[in-house]
C-alpha cells in the first residue's frame, strides 16, 4: 500500500478551496485548528503566515492550506469560514508504532536502522509516505550499485488502531550479475587475456577462487577501480599517451549478467631519456642519488618511478623529515618518444616528537606499553621505529589491536604527538579444547591461565590442565625486564600426573615434580637467547601385564623414580606482525635440554620449529612451517627415556589423526612361544619430523574480515626412532618418508569480544589401517 502525496493534496486542495465561504476582505477574529490528537497547536501556528487581526481576502487560502500541508503531520486538511473565523479541520497522519524489514544481508543491519531513524521512519514518529518512497528508492539505488540489479524492496503499510500503522519491509536483494564478457577495442600490442589478467573484475569461469574472492561479481566501485588498473598497466609499460576513449557496460534482459567494453588508445612506449632532481634537497643529495633506482635508456614504468619515490620518502624519514613531500612527474618529447622524468623533493622541517600518548590501556600500566617503544620522546620521528614499536606491541599478546598515529600540534610544523591506542586483551582465559575421535568418540581439555599480572607486564600464570589422561598444575613467572635493558627472569613450579590407561599409549603412568628457573638476553631487536636450569622428581608406573617390552627394561635398567637436573639453552627469532592474526614475517625457535650429573638420567632433547608468512593481500597468504626434534642419551648405556619421546597427531601438529597416535609402536610382551599377549600401542620416538602450509583466504559470508581467519590446509609428518629394540620386527630404525602422514583439511577461528574459537575439519589423505583418526577438533577459550 502506498500513498500518494501529490495525488492527496490535489484533491484536498479543490474540496477545501471551493468550501471558503466567498466573501471581501475581511479581518482575522479568530484561528481554530479542529482534530488535533497528537500534533500540538502551536506546532500548527507557527507554520501559518496569518494572524488574528490580518487584513485578508479568499485569494489567499491557497497558501494557508499549503503552509498546513508542508508540516508534514496531516493527511487531509479542509479550510473553512465562520463569520469572520478560519477553521482548519485537520486529519493527522498516523503515527508508527513499528518498521520491520525482512531480507537485508549484504548491508549492515545497524547501520540501516541509523538510517531509518535519522529520517524519522521510526517507532513513535508522524508517518511520511514520501520517505517511506525516498528509502525504497534509495535502496535500490544501493544495491544498483552493489549490482544487485534485480533487488526488489517492498512496503507493506498495516493500519492500526489509535490512529497507527505498522511498516513491514520486504526486500529481496537478489544475486550480483556477474561478469559474462570482456572485450578490448583498440589493444594491438597486448591481448585480452593479458589485459583481462590485470583486472581485478574478472570473466565467470575463468578462475576456481570466484566462489571465494567474488571477482566475477560487477559492481561500480570495481569498475572505476579497474579503469585506473588498466592505466596502470600501460603506464607501466611506457605507454604514457595511452587513453581510455570510452567504457560501456550492458545487462542482459535477466539483468543478471553483464558485459564490459574498453575502447582504448594504447600509444607508442617511450624511454627514459633523463632523470632530474628538483626541489630543495639540502645536504642529502648524495643520498637521494642513491635512492633513485631508475636508468636512462629504458622504458619508462609508472611502478618503478613509485618506487622511486617510496624509496626517497623512506630515506627521507628515516633521517627525520617525517612529513617530506616527494613527486614525481614526466616530460614527453612525441618526436623521439622519450620522456624526462622529474623527482621533486621538499624535504620540510626536521620532525619531533613532543610527548607519546598512551590511550585504551585500562589495566595495562604505561610504563608495560612505553618500554616496548622503539620511538621516544624528544627524539626525531623515523618511521621504521614507529613500525617496530607496534610490531613489539602486537607480539606481547596483550592486546587485540594495536595502532600508532603522529598528531600535528597546531602552529608547529617541527613538532608531532605520537598516540599510541590498544585494545586490550582478557588477562585471565580459560581454554575448553577438544575434538572427535572416530572409535572413542568425543574428548575433552580444560585449562586455566593468567597473564598480564595486574598490568605489569607479568607472566604470572596458575594453570590448570586436565583431559583423561593428564593432571597438570603449575605457578610460573616470568619478567620480561627484569633489567632495562629486556634481559628476563623466569621461574616456575609444575606438578604432573598422567594416566595413559585410556588412551592409545595405554601401558603407562607418570608422576613428576619439579621446577626451572631461565635467564633470557635480547641479542638484536627480534633475537634472543634464554638460558635455564631445572631440577625434577619423577615416577614411573608400569603395567606388568600390559607394558611394553622397552618400558620394563627401561625400569630394569634405571628403577621407577629419578632425580635429574637438566640444563636448557633456547634461541628464537620473531619478526611476525601479531599473534593469532599475523600474516607477514617469520618466526623460528630452537632449543635443546641436556639431563646430565647430578641427576639420574643421561639424555638430550631437543626441537627446532619455524613458518614464514607469504602475503599476497589482506586476508590472502600463504604459511609455511615445521616442527622437528631429535633427542636421544649419553654416556654409558645412555638412551632417551620412553616417556620422553615426541608424539605426532592432534590439533597442533598432523590434523586429522588422533593425539599422539602416529610413529611406532612397542613390543608387546610374548609367552614361552613368541605369542603376543597384548595389541602393540604407539610408544612415540626420538625423532619428529613435521611440516605443512596453510592457505588463509578471506572468510566467506563476511564484510569485516578483522575477527575471523579462515584457512585451508595441508599437514604433513610422523615420528621415527633410532632406538629400536632388538626384539621389535616392527621397528625401522631411522626416516622413512613413505611413512609420513599427510592430512588436509579447512581451519575457522573467531575472534570474540570474549576469546578465540578455533574449529578445524581435517580428513587423512594417505591413513593405514592401524592409525588413529581424529576429523574434527575444537578449542574455545574464554577470557574474563
Amino acid at each position: 500500500m502506498v500513498f500518494s502525496v501529490k495525488r492527496i493534496c490535489a484533491v484536498a486542495l479543490l474540496v477545501s478551496v471551493q468550501s471558503v465561504v466567498a466573501a471581501a476582505t475581511f479581518v482575522v477574529d479568530g484561528i481554530e485548528i479542529a482534530g488535533l490528537q497528537r500534533v500540538s497547536l502551536g506546532s500548527v501556528l507557527s507554520a501559518l503566515s496569518v494572524r488574528e487581526g490580518d487584513l485578508v481576502d479568499d485569494a489567499d487560502a491557497n497558501r494557508w492550506l499549503r503552509e498546513v500541508y508542508k508540516t508534514g503531520y496531516f493527511f487531509n486538511v479542509e479550510l473553512n469560514r465562520e463569520g469572520d473565523s478560519l477553521i482548519f479541520e485537520v486529519t493527522e497522519r498516523p503515527a508508527i508504532e513499528s518498521v520491520s524489514f525482512d531480507g537485508l544481508k549484504s548491508i549492515p543491519k545497524v547501520n540501516f536502522e541509523a538510517v531509518l531513524t535519522d529520517v524519522g521512519l521510526t517507532e513513535g514518529e508522524i508517518f511520511n509516505p514520501a520517505l517511506l518512497e525516498n528509502i525504497q528508492l534509495e535502496l535500490e539505488k544501493q544495491y544498483g550499485v552493489q549490482g544487485r540489479y534485480n533487488a526488489l524492496v517492498e512496503s507493506e503499510i498495516t493500519p492500526l488502531t489509535r490512529n497507527r500503522v505498522k511498516i513491514d519491509l520486504n526486500i529481496e536483494e537478489g544475486p550480483v550479475a556477474k561478469i559474462e564478457y570482456i572485450h578490448f577495442l583498440g589493444n594491438e600490442k597486448y591481448s585480452d587475456e593479458e589485459l583481462g589478467n590485470a583486472l581485478r573484475l574478472q570473466r565467470s569461469g575463468t578462475n576456481f577462487w570466484h566462489f571465494v574472492n567474488k571477482r566475477n561479481q560487477y559492481s561500480s566501485a570495481s569498475l572505476s577501480g579497474d579503469k585506473q588498473r588498466l592505466e596502470d598497466f600501460y603506464f607501466d609499460r611506457g605507454h604514457l599517451s595511452y587513453q581510455l576513449d570510452s567504457n560501456q557496460v550492458s545487462i542482459s534482459v535477466n539483468k543478471a549478467d553483464i558485459a564490459l567494453a574498453y575502447n582504448i588508445t594504447e600509444g607508442p612506449v617511450y624511454t627514459i631519456s633523463d632523470i632530474e632532481l628538483v626541489g630543495d634537497l639540502l645536504h642529502l643529495e648524495e643520498q637521494i642519488n642513491d635512492a633513485v633506482s631508475l636508468k636512462t635508456g629504458v622504458v619508462y614504468s609508472r611502478k618503478e618511478v613509485s618506487l622511486v619515490v617510496r624509496d626517497v620518502t623512506e630515506m627521507l624519514s628515516e633521517q627525520g623529515y617525517a612529513f617530506a613531500s616527494v613527486r614525481d612527474g614526466f616530460e614527453l618529447d612525441e618526436t623521439d618518444n622519450t620522456v624526462k622524468v622529474s623527482i621533486n623533493v621538499a624535504p620540510n622541517d626536521l620532525v619531533y616528537v613532543n610527548r607519546i600518548i598512551i590511550q585504551g590501556n585500562k589495566s595495562t600500566n604505561d610504563e608495560v606499553i612505553r618500554r616496548e617503544l622503539r620511538q621516544l620522546e624528544g627524539a626525531l620521528v623515523i618511521n621504521d621505529n614507529i613500525r617496530a614499536s607496534r610490531a613489539r606491541l602486537e607480539r606481547l599478546g596483550y592486546f587485540t589491536n594495536v595502532s600508532i598515529q603522529t598528531q600535528r600540534i597546531g602552529g608547529r610544523s617541527d613538532l608531532v604527538d605520537i598516540v599510541v591506542r590498544v585494545a586490550e586483551a582478557k588477562d585471565s582465559q580459560v581454554n575448553i579444547a577438544g575434538g572427535y575421535a572416530g572409535g572413542s568418540g568425543f574428548y575433552g581439555e580444560f585449562s586455566l591461565k593468567q597473564t598480564n599480572f595486574m598490568g605489569r607486564g607479568v607472566d604470572f600464570s596458575a594453570t590448570l590442565n586436565a583431559n583423561k589422561t593428564t593432571q597438570n598444575y603449575s605457578l610460573s613467572v616470568d619478567n620480561p625486564y627484569f633489567t632495562l635493558d629486556g634481559v628476563s627472569l623466569g621461574a616456575d613450579l609444575y606438578y604432573r600426573k598422567s594416566d595413559y590407561s585410556k588412551t592409545t599409549f595405554g601401558t603407562y603412568a607418570t608422576n613428576a615434580a619439579g621446577g626451572r628457573v631461565t635467564l633470557g638476553y635480547p641479542l638484536s631487536e627480534n633475537q634472543r637467547v634464554s638460558y635455564g636450569l631445572g631440577l625434577a622428581n619423577e615416577e614411573l608406573f608400569l603395567s606388568d601385564t600390559l607394558a611394553t617390552q622397552e618400558m620394563l627394561q627401561f625400569r630394569d635398567a634405571y628403577g621407577s623414580n629419578y632425580s635429574n637436573v637438566t640444563a636448557k639453552f633456547g634461541w628464537s627469532y620473531n619478526t611476525l606482525n601479531g599473534s593469532i592474526k599475523a600474516d607477514k614475517g617469520r618466526f623460528a625457535s630452537a632449543n635443546i635440554e641436556v639431563a646430565a650429573p647430578p641427576g639420574d638420567l643421561k639424555y638430550f632433547r631437543s626441537t627446532l620449529n619455524a613458518q614464514q608468512f607469504v602475503n599476497f593481500d589482506q586476508n590472502l597468504a600463504l604459511r609455511f612451517h615445521t616442527d622437528m626434534g631429535y633427542g636421544g642419551g649419553f654416556g654409558e648405556n645412555g638412551v632417551l627415556p620412553f616417556y620422553k619421546n615426541f608424539y605426532s597427531g592432534g590439533s597442533r601438529s598432523v590434523r586429522g589423526y588422533q593425539q599422539g597416535g602416529l610413529g611406532p609402536v612397542g613390543t608387546p610382551q610374548t609367552d614361552g612361544l613368541g605369542t603376543e599377549l597384548t595389541t602393540a600401542s604407539p610408544i612415540g620416538g626420538n625423532i619428529k619430523l613435521e611440516y605443512g602450509v596453510d592457505f588463509i583466504v578471506p572468510t566467506p559470508f563476511v564484510t569485516n574480515q578483522d575477527a575471523y581467519r579462515t584457512s585451508v590446509f595441508i599437514d604433513a609428518g610422523n615420528v621415527f626412532t633410532d632406538q629400536c629394540f632388538e626384539a621389535n620386527t616392527r621397528c625401522e630404525s631411522g626416516i622413512d618418508l613413505n611413512e609420513i602422514r599427510y592430512s588436509a583439511g579447512i581451519d575457522f577461528t573467531w575472534i570474540t569480544p570474549i576469546a578465540p574459537l578455533s574449529f578445524s575439519y581435517a580428513w587423512p589423505l594417505n591413513n593405514q589401517p592401524d592409525d588413529y583418526i581424529t576429523n574434527f577438533n575444537f578449542n574455545i577459550g574464554i577470557s574474563y
